[in-house]
C-alpha cells in the first residue's frame, strides 16, 4: 500500500473522465456559491453525490473534477422517459472518442447545484461506474469543491485562500477550465490534472520513459484496459513507483498505470486511486490551487 512519508505536512497542520470535445448548453443555473451533499464513493473510488432530476430521486451521480460538462446514463434517461434532442455531441476521452447524444432535463438540482433547461450528454460507456451519471464542472468554474472524506460531505464554496488544516498545492488551469498540479515521480516532474473521475491514476509514455526503465523490466506488468466516459477503451501497462510528491507530501510505493496517449509531453492523470489517501482535499478552480487536507492531530494534554 502507498504511504505518507513527508512529515513536513503534519507540521503545517496548526496553520477537494475525460472532457467532451464540446460543451453541452448550460442552461440557467442559480444555486448559492455554497452548499453541500452527502458525499459517498461508486464501486472503484470515485466521489459521488445525490442529485435530484426533473422531480425524480435523488440519483447518485460521480463528481468529475475533470468533466467539461455533466452526462447521464442512457438507463436514467429511459428510466425518467427523456427523449433525445436532434443532433448529439462528440465525448472526447482518455481512451477516444464517440458520439453521443443529448437530452433535455428541465431541472437537475441539490444543495450545490439548481441548473434549469439544460441539455446533459448521453454517458455512453454507462459500465464504467454504477452511478447513474456524471455532474461535470460546468457550474464550477468560479467556485471551490472540497471532498470532505472525515465528514462525509462534498461541499461547493467562493473561491479563496486556503484555510487552516490544507496543505495547498498551487499550479495551472488548463484550457478547458480544470486543475493542473506539479509532481514529482521519482525525480521527473511532470503536470498532472487533478481527475476525481478517474479511477486510477495514469502516467503517460512520455513521462515514463523519462524514468529510464528497461523495456521487458519485470516491474512492468499488464494494467489492464482502461475504459472512459466514451465507449472506447485502451491496453494499458502497470508498475510501482518509489516515491511520487504532491507538494510537500510524499508517497512510497506507487502503483500507476502507464499509457499511451500519442503526446510527446510528459503528463499525468492523478485520479481517485490517490486522492482518496487523504483525508479530503479541495479544488480551488479560479486559483487553480488543489488543496490536500491535512490529517486530524490530537492535542497533547498539559
Amino acid at each position: 500500500m502507498p504511504s505518507l512519508i513527508a512529515l513536513a505536512l503534519l507540521q503545517a497542520a496548526p496553520t477537494p473522465l475525460a472532457p467532451p470535445a464540446q460543451q453541452a448548453p448550460v442552461g440557467e443555473t442559480v444555486a448559492a456559491e455554497t452548499g453541500e451533499a452527502p458525499l459517498t464513493h461508486d464501486s472503484r473510488g470515485r466521489p459521488v453525490m445525490p442529485v435530484e432530476i426533473n422531480g425524480r430521486g435523488p440519483f447518485p451521480m460521480v463528481v468529475d473534477t475533470a468533466a467539461q460538462t455533466s452526462l447521464m446514463a442512457p438507463g436514467l434517461a429511459g428510466e425518467l422517459m427523456l427523449q433525445p434532442l436532434p443532433g448529439g455531441l462528440t465525448v472526447a476521452g482518455a481512451t477516444g472518442a464517440a458520439r453521443s447524444r443529448l437530452y433535455p432535463v428541465d431541472r437537475m438540482r441539490n444543495p450545490l447545484i439548481d441548473a434549469r433547461h439544460v441539455a446533459l450528454v448521453e454517458l455512453a460507456n454507462s459500465g464504467v461506474t454504477e452511478a447513474r451519471g456524471i455532474i461535470g464542472m460546468e457550474r464550477f468554474a468560479e467556485r471551490q469543491l472540497w471532498f470532505d472524506r472525515l465528514a462525509g460531505m462534498v461541499r461547493a464554496m467562493p473561491s479563496g485562500a486556503a484555510g487552516a488544516g490544507f496543505a495547498p498545492v498551487s499550479g495551472r488551469r488548463t484550457a478547458e477550465g480544470f486543475v493542473e498540479v506539479p509532481l514529482t515521480v521519482d525525480g521527473v516532474q511532470v503536470w498532472a490534472l487533478v481527475d476525481s473521475g478517474a479511477a486510477v491514476s495514469i502516467l503517460n509514455d512520455a513521462a515514463f520513459r523519462l524514468l529510464g526503465w528497461p523495456e521487458g523490466d519485470p516491474r512492468i506488468g499488464d494494467g489492464g484496459e482502461i475504459r472512459g466516459a466514451a465507449a472506447t477503451s485502451q491496453k494499458a501497462r502497470s508498475a510501482r513507483i518509489g516515491k511520487l510528491s504532491v507538494g510537500r507530501i510524499g508517497l512510497s510505493n506507487v502503483p500507476l498505470v502507464i499509457a499511451d496517449d500519442g503526446q510527446r509531453t510528459p503528463s499525468m492523470i492523478l485520479g481517485s486511486d490517490i486522492l482518496n489517501l487523504f483525508p479530503g482535499y479541495a479544488v480551488d478552480f479560479p486559483r487553480a490551487e488543489l488543496r490536500i487536507q491535512l490529517p486530524r492531530t490530537p492535542i497533547a494534554k498539559p
